[in-house]
């Protein structure tokens, strides 16, 4: 329970900071606006913990940075581009991990939560969008973990795009360690079902990803999408996945957003 309410409120507390890449395609700047921006909520499922095979139902930000012009730098964002190369700020969240709500991992010292800040870059084009992004995380672990993937993009009606394609991601050892190593120590509290295991870095997961998005109006778009990830490497043959988890993972997410725009003077 104490997983699920920590990660309620770290997400709903990032909303405040984060901002995730804008879609290409979309023209929402006014003349005369600064800054344009959709933001909204979206309801997840996903892992209750890397590794997991039970899932948790969560609520997360939607924060979409559609245009940003500043003074003396002139516009260095905008979505109505079709095609261009990107940069973008990246995060992620991890919530805890313990035994006290997990019966399943009895003698694993717990895990705190985790915010994963980093950047990320992006390439869209008329048919395809690629993106490459590296975040370190704080507070339950301090590793590094990137993820690269390629979509590829369908506009089947006006207001409706669909993007499907591969993902890869990896982790170095400070992150494998926390999420799917075994000490001697927690080995012994378990009684022995978790054999002691020095998880390195490397590939942690591949899988495939599938988005779609719908402008309900000039100012409403429904966000969906779905994954699936299988766990590699060293992960997938962690004994906490072995004898307590699932080398698959799924996730799904379903949001809304609501189009904001203004002037930095306020005029």
């Amino acid at each position: 329970m104490r997983q699920s309410v920590s990660r309620v409120l770290l997400c709903l507390g990032m909303a405040a900071c984060a901002s995730v890449p804008a879609l290409a395609g979309d023209a929402y700047q006014a003349e005369g606006t600064d800054i344009a921006l959709e933001l909204g909520a979206a309801a997840r499922v996903a892992p209750a913990y890397p590794g997991a095979d039970n899932y948790t139902l969560y609520p997360a930000p939607i924060i979409k940075l559609k245009f940003l012009k500043l003074p003396f730098f002139g516009t260095v964002a905008d979505s109505s581009k079709d095609v261009g190369l990107g940069f973008y700020p990246a995060f992620n969240f991890e919530g805890e991990r313990d035994a006290a709500d997990h019966s399943e991992l009895t003698g694993l010292k717990t895990v705190d939560w985790a915010i994963e800040l980093g950047a990320g870059v992006r390439y869209t084009g008329d048919f395809v969008e690629a993106f490459a992004e590296v975040r370190r995380g704080f507070n339950g672990h301090h590793g590094f973990v990137g993820e690269l993937g390629i979509d590829a993009v369908a506009r089947p009606a006006d207001r409706l795009k669909l993007t499907f394609g591969p993902r890869v991601s990896f982790a170095d050892s400070e992150y494998m360690s926390t999420y799917f190593g075994v000490t001697s120590g927690e080995s012994t509290a378990s009684g022995g079902r978790f054999a002691a295991y020095d998880a390195g870095g490397g590939f942690r997961d591949v899988g495939v990803a599938f988005g779609a998005e719908y402008a309900w109006s000039d100012t409403i778009t429904l966000y969906g999408d779905a994954g699936y990830r299988r766990l590699v490497g060293d992960a997938a043959d962690s004994p906490i996945v072995k004898r307590a988890g699932s080398e698959n993972q799924f996730t799904a997410g379903l949001g809304l957003t609501y189009k904001f725009s203004w002037n930095v003077d306020g005029k």
